[in-house]
């Protein structure tokens, strides 16, 4: 059964990565030990995820390697280890500009 998260719920940071018509929406909240995945397309839903993330002002990282680690977990995994340090700087430049 697939999970299916609200990317307008604004209680913890949030933010999309993109590449190339894929899209990843991550979010971390308060307390948690690390960030999971919220949502995740191509095509058509890559671009309707990019489109409500700009309507909400949720930040938009244009990454492809961390998309291709990304892209290969499920919706509401946690992020996997080789995706921490390229997180850490983009969660890090999220948080200060709350």
């Amino acid at each position: 059964m697939k999970k299916h998260f609200n990317l307008t719920d604004k209680t913890a940071p949030i933010m999309e990565i993109k590449s190339a018509k894929r899209a990843v929406a991550l979010k971390y909240p308060k307390g948690a030990d690390l960030p999971f995945i919220t949502a995740k397309g191509k095509g058509e839903l890559a671009e309707k995820m990019l489109e409500i993330a700009r309507e909400n002002k949720i930040h938009i990282e244009e990454n492809a390697p961390l998309v291709n680690i990304l892209s290969l977990q499920e919706v509401s995994d946690a992020v996997p280890e080789e995706a921490f340090e390229a997180l850490a700087a983009i969660f890090a430049f999220v948080l200060e500009s709350l």
